[in-house]
């Protein structure tokens, strides 16, 4: 199952929080951003293949019984024209120079 766990406040990031979330946040059980990260890096780009590759389900349930949002597909709608970007030395050249290393994305891998 692989659904984001609620942070301290209980409030979930949402996808536009995931280019600045730290690597150490917990996507779901035993996975952080940054194993999702690796995996864009690694050429898995597609939910799917990320979730085979870190070996998660789609589908989570709460507590409540209530279906959990996958965040895969989120992360990956952030993370996937970031990391193609970086590949075709289209932006940041290294050095994060196209954004003045101001876009948060440097630092959420880090």
């Amino acid at each position: 199952m692989c659904a984001a766990k609620p942070s301290p406040s209980g409030s979930l990031p949402s996808a536009t929080d995931w280019a600045r979330a730290p690597a150490s946040t917990v996507v779901c059980d035993g996975v952080l951003l940054r194993d999702v990260v690796q995996a864009i890096m690694d050429g898995f780009d597609t939910p799917d293949a990320v979730r085979e590759l870190l070996g998660v389900s789609e589908t989570a349930t709460g507590a409540d019984g209530t279906v959990v949002p996958d965040e895969i597909p989120a992360i990956l709608d952030v993370f996937v024209p970031v990391v193609n970007a970086w590949k075709s030395g289209s932006v940041c050249g290294g050095a994060c120079a196209s954004c003045g290393g101001g876009c948060g994305v440097e630092d959420s891998l880090a």
